[in-house]
């Protein structure tokens, strides 16, 4: 039998998604807890990795269980033993066919700055920046975003082979001082969505001029984008089947 789950977390707990030796990590923790409700060794396999400090709203797992749980059980039993820093938003049964990640075909990060006043309870999970931005600059890079691109200057993994990916939609939405920035697309490197974030972001402040996106793009080196927005503002939002 094949699970589904759908999961949100709170990156500021865990080192990552990805099991590490040495590290707490989410993958680490829902296999621990589903291992001991279902009393056999459990492998949970994501849609994709999340750095450490980073949160997930619509994470997706699967793995395989010979032990015929109902779903809703299983989800008030699994978040009753995460609580309080994962939640299982969904169980479900899928053909043993699926797959989290290879059937993935888009993705959605959302990333939230704040130009307001800082406020440490909100530290771990927003990432603030001071308000001397200018908003239509950046809304102008931004469109040199959007489309199929080579990305290769916008990841910190020197092996990939394949580096172009397809960014179907990145937006901004303005709710007071908050920039919720969206983007969508059919795959993201290592970094990438917070490499390009702290791209905007320079430009937002004058560091750079809107159509040097353009050249950071077709240069394909690292050394044109050598900018990481921190972890604690991004959020894997949802991922598309």
């Amino acid at each position: 039998m094949r699970y589904k789950l759908i999961v949100s977390y709170d990156g500021s707990c865990f080192h990552g998604f990805q099991r590490q030796k040495g590290f707490n990590s989410v993958q680490e923790q829902l296999e621990i807890v589903l291992t001991e409700i279902l009393k056999t060794t459990v492998v949970v396999k994501g849609a994709g990795r999340t750095d450490a400090g980073v949160h997930a709203i619509g994470q997706v797992v699967h793995f395989d269980s010979t032990q015929l749980v109902p779903e809703k059980n299983l989800k008030k039993i699994l978040n009753k033993k995460l609580y309080p820093s994962i939640y299982i938003k969904d169980v479900e049964y899928v053909d043993d066919s699926f797959h989290s990640r290879v059937h993935a075909i888009k993705k959605e990060y959302r990333y939230f700055v704040s130009i307001g006043e800082f406020c440490p309870l909100k530290a771990r999970y927003i990432h603030y920046f001071h308000n001397r931005i200018d908003i239509s600059k950046i809304k102008e890079a931004m469109e040199y975003i959007k489309g199929t691109h080579d990305f290769k200057s916008f990841s910190k993994n020197h092996i990939i082979k394949n580096t172009i990916r397809t960014i179907e939609s990145f937006d901004l939405i303005i709710n007071d001082d908050i920039l919720e920035f969206r983007i969508v697309g059919n795959g993201f490197m290592h970094n990438m969505v917070r490499i390009i974030i702290a791209l905007m972001l320079k430009v937002g402040e004058g560091k750079f001029q809107p159509d040097y996106i353009k050249k950071v793009i077709d240069g394909c080196d690292r050394k044109f984008a050598p900018y990481v927005a921190p972890a604690q503002g991004l959020y894997l939002w949802k991922v598309y089947y």
